[in-house]
Order: C-alpha cells, then structure tokens, then sequence
C-alpha cells in the first residue's frame, strides 16, 4: 500500500493496524426470549488491512478488510467474530461496512462523511433494500426490530464505537 493508497482510504485511513480494548458493553442473556439485557465485560481486537484499489464499473472504491473478535475476560475461546469490509467512495462520499457473522447474519451498513471525518455514522436496517441487515430464521430473533447505528471517533488516537448508545474505546497496538 503506498502513501497515496492510504490518502485514498479518506475517512478510514486512520483505522489502519490493530486495535484492542475492554469493554461493559450490554449484551442480550443467552435466554429463550432474548429481553433481558446485561452488562459483560470482554476484550476485542480489530483488525484493518488496507485492500488497495477495487473497481466496480464506474465506481472506485479503497477499503479496508476487516476483521473483529471478542471473547469474554478470562476466556479463552471468542464468543463473537465478525469478518469484512469497510469501503471509502470518495466521489459519493460515502463510508460503507460489509460484515458477516458467523450465525447467519450480514450486515451492509453506510452514511456520509466527508474526506478527513474523524467521525462519522453508519446505518442499516433489517429488511432494506440498501444498507440492511439480513439473517437466517434463528438469527432473525436477534436482529428483529434492532436497527445498526454505529458511530466512529477517531481522535486522540482511540477507536470509539458506539452501538445503540453504548460506546466502548480501543487503543491501538503496535
């Protein structure tokens, strides 16, 4: 990846490398009926590695491949990974995030930012025809009636994510 590679990557050029962080985030109870919400503490790494030039027709697009896992404090085995893409349109101005999660979910969410944002906010839906999120038959318990909003803070060289009003920071590792 050269330097105008990375100036390319607009908006996302910042989440080159590795993050790690701890988090309380809440999470839904491993129960039946999914309504009780509990706080968990536990630990993620995201990866970013920048893809280069993707041309689609007309479109140019830089990206990143993504990749994100988490386990439990103490744990050793992850509890959550997600694998990806988030893309930089330059001409759109627009960020998008591809992501699968290996329960039969997958996520295309996108939003607005301008070339030097240090932060910016993605949306999906379930069932939409763009930027949605779509899922198996028992995934679809827990995505029904949640909408993805997901903010990013790049400053002060953290990583804030906030998901449904809930945010947790990441440093980066070197």
């Amino acid at each position: 990846m050269t330097d105008e590679d990375t100036h390319e990557l607009g908006p996302l050029a910042a989440l080159q490398g590795v993050w790690e962080g701890v988090s309380r985030a809440p999470m839904f109870r491993p129960d039946d009926d999914r309504t009780e919400i509990e706080r968990n503490a536990f630990r993620e790494r995201l990866e970013f590695e920048p893809t280069g030039l993707v041309e689609n027709h007309e479109q140019s697009l830089y990206g990143l491949r993504y990749f994100r896992v988490a386990w439990r404090l103490g744990a050793e085995d992850p509890f959550h990974e997600q694998v990806g893409y988030w893309l930089w349109d330059a001409e759109a101005k627009q960020v998008m995030l591809s992501f699968v999660v290996p329960r039969g979910i997958c996520v295309l969410a996108g939003g607005p930012a301008e070339p030097d944002a240090k932060s910016f906010r993605l949306e999906a839906e379930e069932g939409s025809d763009v930027f949605g999120i779509s899922s198996g038959t028992l995934s679809q318990r827990a995505v029904q009636d949640r909408p993805l909003s997901h903010r990013r803070d790049l400053r002060r060289g953290r990583v804030l994510f906030v998901r449904g009003g809930h945010g947790h920071a990441h440093q980066r590792s070197f």
